[in-house]
């Protein structure tokens, strides 16, 4: 799921047990109701508990952007729709390497 936030995000932030993972944190210039320009920041993020394993914390990443039903149609279309199969990808890697991050940060 995308957040915004008035701050940069932190990429770990600890709240009790909860854990919200951020990442391809950007900033950007939106217009408000008065048409002022406001700076932002917007992020992916994924929720998980502070104690989930390393194979959990990846499944929720994957999951705050893809549904399991569009995981199973990207992988039997990987040849239809090489860029969507390559950002997918993309995205597994970055859990994995999130999830390896925590856990090693938590141990």
């Amino acid at each position: 799921m995308k957040v915004y936030s008035q701050t940069e995000p932190e990429t770990f932030a600890v709240s009790g047990d909860e854990l919200r993972i951020h990442w391809d944190a950007s900033k950007i210039t939106l217009k408000d109701m008065e048409d002022v320009d406001q700076t932002q920041w917007v992020a992916n993020e994924a929720l998980v508990k502070v104690h989930d394993s390393r194979e959990k914390i990846i499944e929720k990443i994957i999951g705050s952007v893809y549904s399991i039903q569009e995981e199973i149609a990207l992988i039997n279309n990987k040849d239809e729709r090489p860029e969507d199969y390559g950002a997918y990808q993309s995205l597994r890697q970055t859990a994995k390497d999130l999830a390896t991050r925590w856990v090693n940060q938590r141990d």
